[in-house]
């Protein structure tokens, strides 16, 4: 189910546990925002190949759980506002500079919420950096944070493994491993991880395919 449980809140619906599995790990020299592949509706698997890791700029990207709609609206939502950013300014919109827009966009939608959650990192002049949103806008910087529905247990590998001084190629190895794990136990988290690696020269995307053992 893509719905995988609800409740109300001062009279809206909202959802509890959103489906998918995303992270983001904060580097000494960079970031790492990962997630896995599956796109389910209704107990079927619809895509194997859906990317829920994305380029906002040069140095700052998303991740998301939640429903590929709304995502896809925000993305293009924040692609505009750092567009004209840059075009006024002439300089790139600085990582908490779009986290905030993020969040101001989420909150004007509060009382129909997009059901989302978010992971915003990049690189600017005050280093790498990560942060949460939830549906309704709440922004919060933290060194590294796991979502949706498999988000539990992949941050019970993060928080194993995690250290200061950790740098960008251990935190891409370590998101890898958390959502490999948490694809094992989530039903609608699966398929392969997209990495969004995030340093001081730019942004780089790879792709992991896990393939089935059969005994």
């Amino acid at each position: 189910m893509i719905i995988v449980s609800t409740t109300v809140f001062n009279g809206v619906f909202v959802m509890s546990s959103l489906p998918g599995t995303v992270l983001g790990i904060k580097a000494n020299n960079g970031i790492v925002i990962a997630g896995e592949k599956r796109l389910t509706y209704d107990g079927y698997v619809l895509s194997k190949n859906t990317r829920k890791v994305h380029p906002i700029t040069k140095h700052v990207g998303i991740g998301f759980a939640g429903l590929v709609g709304d995502a896809q609206f925000i993305i293009r939502a924040l692609r505009l506002e750092a567009e004209n950013y840059k075009l006024q300014l002439e300089r790139e919109i600085r990582v908490r500079g779009l986290a905030k827009i993020l969040s101001l966009l989420l909150y004007s939608y509060k009382l129909a919420p997009l059901m989302t959650e978010i992971v915003v990192g990049g690189y600017d002049d005050k280093g790498p950096q990560i942060y949460v949103l939830d549906p309704v806008g709440s922004l919060i910087e933290d060194k590294y944070v796991a979502l949706g529905s498999g988000g539990p247990i992949a941050l019970g590998i993060i928080e194993k493994e995690y250290r200061e001084d950790i740098d960008i190629d251990e935190a891409e190895k370590l998101a890898v491993s958390a959502i490999r794990e948490a694809i094992e136990r989530d039903a609608v988290s699966g398929d392969g991880v997209d990495v969004l690696r995030i340093t001081e020269e730019g942004y780089s995307l790879r792709e992991y395919m896990f393939r089935r053992e059969t005994s």
